[in-house]
């Protein structure tokens, strides 16, 4: 099978989509499958090839401007059939509903070829909108807007759906009604959190004496939509009762001085640390998040967070807000539940955490134990289960929204009997 990948993000920015779908990638080409990514071009980027073979497709673009590394493309993708006329690809499977992959979309209806979409990103939450219209009012009234401008029209040559949480399956299918939506879990490669396995060495810009079970770590990228703010602050109270906590903060972004003002204005730069970027297999190799006490998120626009992934199946206890998408990632054998932006009560579980590191040690053995359930191979089968799904229901007639009429306009038109690929 020929399997072709849709990016508005890539390289060298980083993401829990880049992260999963790699994952998803070499586990489908392990399995004897090809597969493309459709990505932006970027002159910083230069691969042709990358992990166990991905075949990389660069497409021009012009800077969005409105987030770090998202590019804009004509959306109609007539500029993407001489791939599609070359390579056949069997199914597209994309990755945002942004500008790559209405583009694709469109060039696969023209093409008659399947077309599955994971719904990775929150983007309908009023802190991404917010980027873009650089006012919370406006994104706040913008919410219901992007489904009808962005979602709609790209769910709409979509034939199947798939969300890595329960939540956002319910959400998307009440949105479209009739829309085939599947729940089907990001994964990783669970080898890489083999305690067998050599330990590589601490980043130098994570000094032993921040690190135990009186530290906090969060990872991630530091954006305004992870409400690291709510965090700083709530470790700010619980310090006052424990003067030898400490938080790590990994990650950049466009936070990133508004955060550490933060910092310099609790006057808590002494127990605080910011790390910059640390490239993820450093993380894992070190066992960093073994070193911690509990790993703390205060993000309400999660999906499915691969940073959370990982600290579960390293054995980290998991800190949280009281939110569908995240209760449904970690249980309450596995961390702890706060209310959502309300920073006394994060204040209180991470005073509770300090003061009981028996429950917190318990709570990691517990997280350790789910990390069977984000295989990487399981979830690759799972995909390949939708894939042959959706080869069935071409088989049996189905076709996009005036797909029909495309196929006979540019593929029976531009393509000799020879060279038809169905």
């Amino acid at each position: 099978m020929r399997i072709a990948f849709g990016f508005d993000i890539f390289y060298p920015e980083t993401n829990g989509v880049i992260t999963t779908t790699i994952n998803l990638a070499n586990n489908l080409i392990d399995m004897g499958h090809e597969v493309y990514f459709f990505i932006p071009e970027n002159r910083e980027f230069k691969e042709d090839i990358i992990e166990h073979g991905i075949k990389i497709i660069r497409v021009k673009n012009i800077p969005a401007w409105i987030y770090k590394g998202l590019k804009l493309f004509p959306i109609y993708g007539w500029y993407l059939q001489k791939y599609f006329k070359k390579y056949h690809f069997d199914i597209v499977h994309n990755t945002s509903p942004w500008m790559m992959g209405m583009a694709l979309n469109h060039a696969a209806r023209r093409y008659h070829v399947p077309t599955l979409a994971t719904h990775h990103t929150l983007i309908d939450n009023p802190l991404y909108i917010q980027y873009a219209l650089k006012s919370q009012f406006l994104a706040n009234a913008a919410t219901d807007a992007i489904w009808t401008v962005v979602f709609k029209p790209f769910f709409r040559l979509t034939w199947m759906v798939t969300a890595p949480n329960k939540h956002t399956c319910k959400q998307v299918a009440e949105k479209n009604p009739g829309m085939e939506v599947r729940y089907v879990s990001n994964g990783i490669d669970i080898s890489r959190f083999d305690e067998n396995a050599p330990e590589l060495p601490l980043p130098s810009s994570i000094p032993e004496s921040f690190l135990g079970k009186k530290t906090f770590l969060f990872i991630g990228r530091l954006g305004y939509e992870k409400a690291i703010d709510v965090t700083i602050k709530g470790f700010a109270e619980a310090l006052s009762l424990n003067p030898d906590a400490k938080l790590v903060i990994v990650g950049q972004g466009p936070a990133e001085s508004e955060l550490k003002q933060l910092v310099r204005k609790l006057k808590i730069e002494d127990n605080v640390l910011f790390t910059g970027l640390v490239p993820n297999n450093v993380i894992i190799g070190s066992r960093l998040l073994n070193r911690v006490g509990a790993f703390v998120t205060a993000s309400l626009s999660e999906n499915q967070a691969m940073t959370v992934i990982e600290a579960l199946c390293a054995g980290s206890p998991i800190i949280c807000a009281n939110v569908d998408n995240m209760t449904d990632l970690v249980s309450p054998e596995q961390g702890w539940y706060f209310e959502g932006g309300n920073i006394e009560s994060l204040a209180a579980v991470m005073d509770h955490v300090l003061n009981n590191p028996e429950e917190a040690e318990e709570k990691g053995r517990n997280a350790k134990k789910s990390i069977t359930k984000y295989d990487g191979r399981v979830v690759a089968r799972e995909f390949l289960k939708l894939y042959n799904e959706l080869l069935e229901m071409k088989k049996n007639g189905f076709y996009a929204p005036g797909g029909e009429e495309r196929a006979q306009k540019y593929l029976y038109s531009k393509l000799d009997k020879v060279n038809r690929p169905y």
